[in-house]
């Protein structure tokens, strides 16, 4: 084995005693499988199959996900939501103001201690979501946008005629969740995948705050900054991780404890409070 070899293997084995040893042996073993499925790509894999094949897959792989959190919940009560970790919430995009700590951190279904939730950026800082702004709102066009320090040529004007497609139809025929883009325009669902490996799965995804502040984290950026110039006042979402604050709190509010009225309409509570 080569001297390079052996050191990322150290390193590695380094990082994982550390992990084991600040957050126990489940998240080793997630952030290990999480690991083996990016650097193997198994998403991209999934969705390149014939859909009825990757269709089969992501439900095999969302029934595996739940039953695995919900198991782990059972034993590490304070890690893991009681929530669905698949369910979709509707919310208003300008609520979504910033980015989270950790950005692409698909840590689905967990509750983390930390501040990671006080660390990220505004959203429509990020390239995409400000070019969008600077060309819709501002009427610039796409080569005086900040796009243009990201792509030039032919490749700027293929990405931004891609961006015009999508605003277009969002402005003519609304904002669809992605189960409804997969019923009226499959072809659209199924294009518009990145590293996720079905549609279903490619909702704009986020965290949650110690004080239910709504965080970016992945998938539908374009559609998130689109939504918000439009001016658009619902839009679904899945939430992938909540701070550990908001965990208790949603835990207090299953129970039937005080909560403060101001998050009573949080729409992640409203499953835990719907029969109040």
């Amino acid at each position: 084995m080569r001297n390079e070899d052996i050191s990322g293997v150290s390193e590695a084995m380094a990082q994982s005693l550390t992990m084991f040893r600040q957050e126990g042996v489940d998240r080793v073993v997630l952030y290990g499988v999480r690991y083996l499925s990016w650097k193997l790509r198994i998403h991209n894999r999934v969705s390149a199959l014939p859909r009825p094949a990757a269709t089969a897959i992501y439900w095999l792989s969302r029934t595996a996900v739940s039953g695995l959190l919900y198991v782990l919940g059972s034993v590490y009560s304070d890690k893991y939501t009681d929530a669905d970790p698949y369910k979709r919430i509707w919310v208003d995009p300008a609520t979504i103001e910033y980015t989270t700590g950790e950005i692409f951190s698909k840590r689905r279904g967990w509750s983390v201690d930390g501040n990671w939730d006080e660390r990220g950026r505004p959203f429509m800082h990020r390239t995409y979501p400000k070019a969008i702004e600077q060309h819709f709102v501002d009427g610039l066009e796409w080569d005086e946008t900040v796009l243009a320090e990201k792509y030039d040529g032919p490749a700027l004007e293929e990405r931004g005629a891609e961006i015009d497609r999508l605003y277009h139809r969002i402005r003519t025929e609304g904002y669809k969740s992605q189960r409804q883009l997969l019923e009226d325009a499959p072809d659209a669902a199924w294009s518009g995948l990145n590293d996720a490996m079905h549609p279903l799965a490619n909702e704009i995804a986020v965290d949650i705050g110690r004080n239910g502040e709504l965080l970016w984290n992945m998938c539908g950026q374009h559609r998130l900054a689109i939504a918000k110039v439009l001016e658009i006042d619902r839009i679904p979402v899945q939430v992938f991780r909540r701070h550990k604050d908001w965990q208790a709190l949603r835990d207090r509010a299953r129970r039937g404890g005080e909560i403060p009225e101001s998050v009573r309409d949080h729409p992640d509570l409203a499953d835990v409070l719907e029969d109040e």
